[in-house]
């Protein structure tokens, strides 16, 4: 199909509520999946190593493997400017962008978004326990039930990517309804997550998928809920 069919059905010339946004976002996953189908047949994706202690740099690798390259550098050089939110904790901070950059606001770094950081967080927790279970089962077991194991990476990644590109479209009033939507998108991905670790749990008997992972996929669940919460309170102050 070209790309135009599968934004056939979008109206672009009016203002866009959510729902428009999610239809949006769901023709663009459509045609990005489409596009790299053929890719990923011929060559599986690869094992990604998570390096160091910070989560957001560590998940920067994940962009580059699933091919958007759009996206600019996940991580950026904080540590030299002051948080003014530190200065007096207890104190309700209000941010503003052109004092402090270290905040959910238009053209904060990604890095400072702490819903971001728990997702990388979530999404990196997840491949390194699975890949402990893994390690300890035979290659028979773990050809039989791959499919399942890569769809939980697979949507544990997309939850964080997916409220990536919702800080990256912005907090403007005409931008933050698409960033709801993709944060959106992000609660459905958590929701497939908790549908694949409740069957694999269950099947395996692990303790510790059940434990770790499921509670972790609800800590994310339920965050999700309050910062969507957050954004549509946004758009009504705005």
């Amino acid at each position: 199909m070209e790309k135009k069919e599968f934004f056939s059905k979008i109206n672009f010339n009016k203002n866009w509520e959510e729902d428009d946004w999610e239809k949006f976002f769901e023709a663009q996953d459509a045609y990005r999946v489409s596009a790299q189908t053929n890719d990923i047949r011929k060559k599986p994706a690869s094992r990604i190593k998570f390096i160091g202690t910070d989560e957001v740099a560590a998940f920067e690798p994940v962009f580059r493997e699933y091919g958007m390259h759009n996206v600019p550098p996940v991580f950026q050089e904080i540590r030299e400017k002051s948080f003014h939110g530190d200065e007096n904790p207890e104190e309700e901070y209000h941010p503003h962008a052109d004092e402090d950059p270290h905040y959910w606001v238009e053209g904060a770094p990604l890095a400072t978004l702490l819903i971001y950081r728990d997702c990388c967080r979530y999404a990196i927790c997840t491949a390194q326990e699975l890949d402990k279970y893994l390690k300890r089962k035979d290659a028979a077991y773990r050809k039989k039930f791959s499919a399942e194991f890569e769809s939980l990476r697979f949507h544990a990644n997309w939850i964080a990517i997916n409220v990536a590109e919702g800080h990256i479209l912005g907090y403007s009033p005409e931008r933050i309804k698409g960033n709801i939507g993709k944060c959106r998108r992000a609660l459905k991905h958590a929701d497939i997550c908790l549908g694949l670790l409740s069957r694999i749990s269950l099947r395996t008997k692990s303790v510790r998928l059940r434990l770790e992972l499921f509670s972790f996929s609800l800590q994310v669940r339920n965050a999700l809920f309050s910062w969507i919460d957050e954004l549509r309170e946004r758009t009504w102050l705005a």
